[in-house]
C-alpha cells in the first residue's frame, strides 16, 4: 500500500464522540509533530478543554536559572515573533473548540516581570481572536529558594523583582457556560470551594531534573483545571504536551485526551508515563 493510500485510510478511521466526529488517530494518544500544523487536522467542534503551558521564551537552557534546554525547541524568539506564533496557535485552535469550551494557558512573564507576556496573550486572545476571558488565576508556587537576582543590591539604582508566581489564563469560546450532564461532574464540594478562589498555592514539579525536562507543571495544576472546567468523558487537549502531564491527569480523571509534542523522545516517554500512571495522582 502506498503512503497516500495509507494516509487516506487513516483519515477515514474516525470515531463518533457524543455526536461529534473525532479523529481516531489523535484521541487518547500523544502524537509527535508540529502542533501548529497538527491542530489544523483536528475536527472542528471536537475539543472541550485545552490545558497547556507553552514555552515561555526565556532562552531555556541558556540562562542562569535554567540550565537544561528543550529537546528540540529553541526558546529564544524575538518577543514579537513569539507572540505572533502563539496567536497563530490559538487562532487555529478556536474552531476546534466546542461552544463553551475552555482554553487554559499557564504562563510566566519574562525578565522578572519586565516582559509582560501574560498581558500580551490576554490582548490577542480577547481583541484579535475574540475569546472570552473567564478569569486570571495566580499560581503562587510557594517557593522562594535562594534569592540571588537582586539587580542593584542594596541600591535603588536598578533593583530586580523576581516573581514567585505564574499566571493561569482561562478563556472560553462563544459563551462562558459549558453544557454538560450533571451526572458526569467529578469535582467534589471541597475541591470546588477551594479551587474557585483565584489564587492557587502549591509547589512546582519537583521531579524535573529526574524526568529530564526543566519546564513542567505538576499534576496538581491540570487536575484542578480539569475538575473545575470539564465533565467526565470530555476531550482534553494539550498542544505542547511535553512529558504528558495534562494527558496522564486527564486519563486518571476519566476524560479523553489528545496531546501534540514535537520531540520524539518526549512523545515516547509520555506514552510510557500515561500507560503506567503517575504516582502523585494515586
Amino acid at each position: 500500500m502506498c503512503k497516500k493510500e495509507m494516509r487516506v485510510e487513516i483519515l477515514q478511521a474516525d470515531i463518533l464522540y457524543e455526536g461529534v466526529i473525532v479523529n481516531d488517530r489523535f484521541i487518547n494518544e500523544v502524537t509527535c509533530g508540529d502542533s501548529e500544523q497538527l491542530i489544523q487536522e483536528l475536527d472542528d467542534n471536537s475539543i472541550d478543554l485545552l490545558v497547556t503551558s507553552p514555552p515561555y521564551n526565556v532562552d531555556l537552557g541558556y540562562n542562569k536559572k535554567h540550565k537544561s534546554p528543550y529537546d528540540l525547541y529553541q526558546d529564544n524568539k524575538e518577543h514579537g515573533d513569539y507572540i505572533e506564533w502563539l496567536q497563530r496557535i490559538f487562532g487555529n485552535v478556536k474552531p476546534k473548540m466546542v461552544s463553551g469550551g475552555r482554553v487554559c494557558i499557564n504562563i510566566g512573564d519574562g525578565k522578572n516581570g519586565s516582559v509582560p507576556t501574560h498581558s500580551d496573550i490576554i490582548q490577542f486572545m480577547t481583541h484579535d481572536l475574540n475569546y472570552l476571558l473567564m478569569t486570571t488565576i495566580i499560581w503562587h508556587k510557594n517557593q522562594i529558594g535562594n534569592r540571588t537576582s537582586w539587580g542593584s543590591y542594596m541600591s535603588p539604582s536598578s533593583p530586580s523583582f523576581p516573581s514567585p508566581f505564574e499566571y493561569i489564563l482561562v478563556f472560553a469560546k462563544d459563551t462562558k457556560k459549558k453544557v454538560g450532564d450533571k451526572d458526569n461532574m467529578t469535582v467534589s464540594k471541597d475541591e470546588f470551594i477551594k479551587n474557585s478562589l483565584g489564587m492557587w498555592t502549591f509547589a512546582p514539579e519537583t521531579r524535573q531534573k529526574k524526568m529530564g525536562l526543566n519546564a513542567m507543571f505538576p499534576v496538581e495544576l491540570p487536575k484542578r483545571l480539569i475538575q473545575m472546567l470539564s465533565y467526565k468523558d470530555d476531550v482534553v487537549f494539550d498542544p505542547f504536551s511535553g512529558l504528558g502531564t495534562t494527558c496522564v491527569t486527564a486519563k486518571y480523571l476519566k476524560r479523553q485526551y489528545i496531546g501534540f509534542e514535537m520531540s520524539v523522545d518526549y512523545c515516547q516517554r509520555s506514552r510510557s508515563r500515561i500507560k503506567n500512571g503517575d504516582t502523585r495522582l494515586a
